[in-house]
């Protein structure tokens, strides 16, 4: 991996900042790479259209703006609708199966519809561990950063008391993508 691009989308509240923050500091904190985290958020922070790029290389990071996405994780229509620009041609695109539906022409990339959302409640028990699905989603499908680092790192980041839901998290995140 030189460089590698990650664009989550979502609606404000879903945590999917979060994600990306978690991304960056393992990457950097545990892999010694280069990354950078560049949120976008809109008037309505909560229910409006949000995102969030990542930027992980092997080497000094000069241009911190994605702009070919080798990987877009999306949990809402409208930040799909928004935020699909600057799509790589072979990227790998993982939408919420229940809330994004309208995904236009996507014969260029890898697309893996699947119930984030819901099975974060069902399968985590809390909607507010879509973030830590999220991160397991990407190592899976990406390997950008290792199994055994986004462990350790959320059970050093995951508050007093929840490190048994947030290992839960991984596990369904792990499991969403077969």
């Amino acid at each position: 991996m030189k460089h590698f691009e990650i664009r989550y989308g979502a609606v404000g509240g879903q945590g999917i900042i979060t994600a990306g923050a978690l991304l960056v500091d393992i990457a950097v904190e545990r892999e010694g790479k280069f990354a950078i985290e560049s949120p976008t958020y809109t008037a309505a922070v909560r229910g409006g259209p949000t995102k969030v790029d990542v930027l992980i290389a092997d080497e000094q990071i000069v241009f911190p703006h994605a702009t070919a996405i080798d990987f877009f994780l999306c949990t809402d229509q409208r930040p799909y609708d928004i935020y699909r620009d600057s799509l790589k041609d072979d990227a790998i695109v993982i939408v919420d199966s229940h809330l994004v539906r309208e995904l236009g022409d996507t014969r260029h990339w890898k697309v893996y519809p699947v119930p984030i959302i819901n099975e974060t409640k069902v399968g985590a028990g809390n909607v507010v561990l879509t973030s830590v699905v999220s991160l397991a989603i990407t190592q899976k499908m990406t390997d950008v950063i290792s199994y055994e680092n986004m462990v350790e790192h959320i059970k050093h980041w995951a508050p007093k008391g929840t490190i048994e839901m947030n290992m839960k998290a991984i596990e369904v995140g792990m499991n969403l993508i077969k």
